[in-house]
Parts: C-alpha cells; structure tokens; sequence
C-alpha cells in the first residue's frame, strides 16, 4: 500500500527504508550458521535458504529431528523459520514462502500440494501475472492444465520452465554458498546498551553463526575477539583464548561473559563484532562406554579457559621443569597442560617459597614453633658458579610435632645456617 494509506490507517506506524545490501547480508550470515546442518547450502534471496539435507538425515536422527532442531536454532537467531521439504530446491522454496510447514518426499504428492498455491509464488514477469489473472488463472495448477504450446507462445518459455522445475521435470542446480576465508561477523543492535546480559544476547547470534561457519571446517576456534563499538565511536576488545579448540555456543558464550565481567565497554555500546583469530582443526575423538582421560582432559581445558576469560591470560599457567640444580630456577612457565615429567624422582615439595625464610636455631638443630626432626637427607646442591649466582646448600626433609613435613637446607658457607624453602602436601 501507498505511505499515505498506511498512515492514514496507524498514524503511529514506523515507516523504515529497505535496505537490499543488509538483507543480503543477513541472510549471507544464516547461511553461515546453516552449514552446521549441511555442507550444501544456497542463497534464494531475498529470505530463503535452500539446504540439501539428503546426507544429513542419518547424522541427526531423520527429518522430523532435523526440521526440529533447525527451527530451535533459528528461533534462537530470533527468525521464525518454515522448514518445508520437497524433491526440489524450487518447490521447497515456493511451499515455505506459502507458509506451508511440509515435508514432501516424492513428486506425485509435490504436484498436488503446489497445484493449490497462488500464481504469484511462480518467479516471472509481473505483466504475465496480471494477464493471466485477467484470464481468471490464479493457481499454479490452474496454469498446468493450459495447453503448453498456447503457453509458451504468448507467455514465453520461461514460465514453463519454472514450473517444470519446480515439478522436477527439468533439473534445477543451485549454486552453492561458498563461506569466507576468515569468519568476521558484526551485529547493529536495536538500541544502545549497557548491561553484560545484552551484549550476550546479541553476541550469541554471532556465536551461533561461527559454530556453523566452523562446524562446515571441522574446526574450532582458539582465539575470538569481540569488539564493542559505542556511541562515541569507541571500540573496547574482549579476546578470549582457549586451551582447546572449540565451537560449542554454550562455552563460547561462558566465556565471553567472564571477560565481558572485568573489562569497562566505552559507555553506550551500539554495535558488536565478532572475529575469530585463530582457527584450528578438531582431532577425532574415541567414545567409550566407560570415563576416561579424554573427558577429565576436557573438564580441565574448560576449567583453565574460564579462569583466563576471568582473570586475563597472563594470570593462569602451568609449570614445566628446567634443567637447573637450582630449585628456584628449575622450572619455566607453561601453557596449562604441556608439563613435563620429572626424569629424576627427587623428593620435592608441592609449595616452594618464593624466597628461603631463614629458620631459627636452638643447641644447632633447626627450629620452626618448636624442634624439626631430620627425616631424610643431606642432598647436595653446587651450582651457579658460571653466572655468579652460585649455591652451596645441603638441602633435608624435616618434620615438626604436628606431623607436617618440609624442605630446609642448611648453608654449606654459613655453617649452622638453616633456610626452609618448601613445604610438602
């Protein structure tokens, strides 16, 4: 209808300018999110998908689980989608665009179905819409039962061939959707916010459609960043690295909400983007009917991720061991579970001090709220005479009376000297 008209009919209407390139866009980014059903995805534009789903029907358990899960994913996109089925891309598309939520699996039941939908679902001139409708012809089967030859002499062949392949009387390719290089992906929010749930929210449909993007790689991603872009044009970064790939939305999401819990977004945020920075190929995985290392694996990456996404990267790190005497410098920094076993099985503390705290002494024997028992020991350490940083320690494991255990050593050049500088578990 004319502006006019619809104004005169809810003066309170929001009128918007239709924008070609943003749906074009939107629906680029469905189809990214599409590819975790299928590898074969094609763009019908301007709101269709068109899925082939034949090789994916044993995967997710037949077509009812399929058309069930794609309508759950998509409302959680925010779209309200209808799933209809056929032999054919065209006729597929033509029941969706009905309305009509089916599932047609042979041509005999696709023929009657499409027989009944409005000439106007068929893709041609509007002038041969209007001169048929001027002809009382308003159905796709009211047109089949025209003779061809008198149709295609006025109408052109165009219209038959829409029909036939619609009909699978002709084939009828569809050029596949082919994704990025790189996922990127960015969302213009419907206001400005500034609460972390909201940001979320929006972020998940971005997450949503890089789980598909990489579910089409067999990859995960390792780093993403998520940029927050305000009314200021400022622009604040949350990046997120994981010790595992992964694609999983809710993880993905987990995360991002630690991050985005101790990091200040410049203000109003009106837009956000997501980028994944590194991406990674999954490694196949073995299930086994019983637990095993590979599950309590998992349990530990997700545990180390969430602590990064909370505290920052440089804050979680695991240990590895340095071929140093010294036990101060015999171990380095490490990425959360790479450390290395120790060849020599040693007697070392759990905790060790970052500093040796000097022990007093009472008749020469070291003392720690009361007497220390020598349990084990001496262990000779000399080393460090290379960089001038040289030691001499006899190093003991020492009891108290309350049965906790420790590792003090006594200096070699300060005799009767005694230092604890670990404590057993």
């Amino acid at each position: 209808m004319a502006v006019s008209a619809a104004y005169a009919a809810a003066p309170r209407i929001l009128v918007r300018d239709r924008d070609i390139r943003e749906e074009q866009r939107a629906l680029e980014a469905t189809a990214l999110w599409a590819l975790q059903f299928t590898s074969r995805v094609g763009l019908a534009p301007p709101t269709s998908l068109l899925l082939e789903i034949g090789c994916s029907l044993k995967l997710f358990g037949g077509l009812d689980a399929l058309r069930a899960r794609i309508r759950e994913a998509a409302a959680q996109l925010g779209f309200d989608a209808v799933t209809a089925v056929a032999p054919t891309p065209r006729g597929a598309q033509w029941l969706a665009r009905a309305g009509l939520d089916l599932a047609i699996e042979d041509t005999v039941s696709l023929h009657r179905h499409l027989s009944r939908l409005p000439l106007d679902m068929v893709e041609v001139e509007p002038d041969t819409l209007d001169s048929l409708d001027r002809m009382g012809i308003r159905t796709v089967g009211e047109c089949l039962g025209l003779p061809r030859d008198g149709l295609a002499r006025r109408f052109g062949q165009t219209l038959l061939d829409a029909l036939d392949r619609a009909l699978g009387k002709l084939p009828d390719p569809v050029s596949p959707f082919v994704p990025p290089v790189r996922f990127a992906a960015s969302l213009v929010l419907p206001s400005p916010v500034t609460e972390v749930e909201a940001l979320l929210f929006a972020a998940h449909r971005l997450i949503l459609q890089m789980a598909g993007y990489l579910s089409a790689r067999n990859a995960g991603v390792m780093r993403l960043k998520l940029a927050l872009r305000g009314e200021d044009r400022g622009q604040t970064d949350a990046i997120v690295a994981l010790s595992v790939p992964s694609r999983d939305p809710r993880h993905l999401v987990n995360l991002l909400r630690e991050r985005l819990s101790s990091i200040a977004p410049p203000g109003r945020i009106e837009s956000v983007a997501l980028e994944a920075l590194e991406i990674t190929q999954l490694a196949p995985r073995n299930f086994s009917f019983f637990p095993d290392r590979e599950q309590s694996h998992e349990e530990r990456a997700a545990l180390v991720e969430k602590l990064r996404a909370r505290l920052g990267e440089d804050a979680v790190h695991g240990l590895s061991l340095y071929p140093d005497a010294r036990p101060e410098l015999a171990w380095r920094e490490a990425e959360p579970g790479t450390a290395t076993e120790p060849v020599l099985r040693l007697p070392r503390p759990t905790w060790l001090l970052a500093r040796p705290r000097p022990l007093a002494t009472r008749d020469g024997q070291p003392w720690l709220g009361g007497a220390l028992a020598l349990l084990d020991g001496p262990e000779r350490i000399e080393s460090g005479w290379w960089n001038g940083n040289d030691v001499q320690r006899d190093y003991f494991v020492a009891r108290d009376a309350c049965g906790a255990t420790f590792w003090i050593y006594r200096e070699r050049a300060q005799p009767g000297g005694w230092f604890l500088h670990g404590v057993f578990a």
